[in-house]
């Protein structure tokens, strides 16, 4: 039974992400994603209570997928290692996600909608600032064993994210852009890691 309630939770998120990108969070209604998962309103609406929880359901699966392993990694990673390289890493899966085409589709939808409601505020909540806080909380644990300057570490993650997307965003206010190569995106990241590792003096922890 568990197995047939995950598939289906599954493919409500994922039918569900069609169609936000589709229609966009204000014209997508709920009786359009049922008609095209199938079944009654009380089948999804046993999953997602409203609109706005499908929503973010669906943004924060996105992130689970693509980026999740990655803060999984951070959190383990050894202090006392080169901090640089965790960082690069951390930075070109940052930059892969913040290229793929569905997160960029959803950042304009949310941008769209965040004027008139709360979803924007509520996207931030469960997906950009999570990931802020799983890198907030690895700088303190660098900066307690003096692998960074001390400065309040919140900011620091907030700061790498900007360095991270600042050659990248540009990228969103187009209609198509050619898409980057792994190298390319890979070189973002580098920059982004050597910039900040400047700022906050970074090296190999003693």
């Amino acid at each position: 039974m568990k197995v047939r309630t995950e598939a289906r939770r599954e493919a409500i998120l994922e039918i569900a992400s069609q169609v936000f990108l589709e229609f966009g969070f204000e014209r997508t209604s709920m009786a359009e994603i049922v008609r095209r998962i199938g079944g009654s309103k009380s089948t999804i609406y046993g999953y997602y209570p409203s609109k706005e929880a499908l929503f973010l359901a669906v943004t924060q699966s996105v992130g689970e997928r693509h980026i999740q392993s990655a803060f999984e990694e951070l959190a383990a990673h050894d202090v006392r290692a080169d901090i640089r390289d965790a960082l690069t890493k951390l930075g070109a899966e940052l930059a892969v996600l913040m290229c793929r085409q569905e997160l960029v589709a959803t950042h304009r939808m949310v941008l769209a909608e965040a004027g008139h409601s709360d979803v924007g505020a509520l996207f931030y909540e469960v997906g950009p600032n999570r990931g802020i806080s799983e890198i907030a909380e690895f700088f303190r644990r660098v900066m307690e064993h003096g692998g960074m300057r001390q400065e309040n570490p919140t900011v620091a993650a907030q700061q790498f994210v900007a360095l991270v997307q600042a050659e990248i965003q540009p990228r969103w206010y187009y209609k198509e852009l050619p898409e980057l190569t792994d190298e390319q995106i890979k070189a973002m990241a580098s920059r982004a890691t050597a910039t900040f590792s400047r700022a906050y003096a970074i090296g190999s922890a003693p």
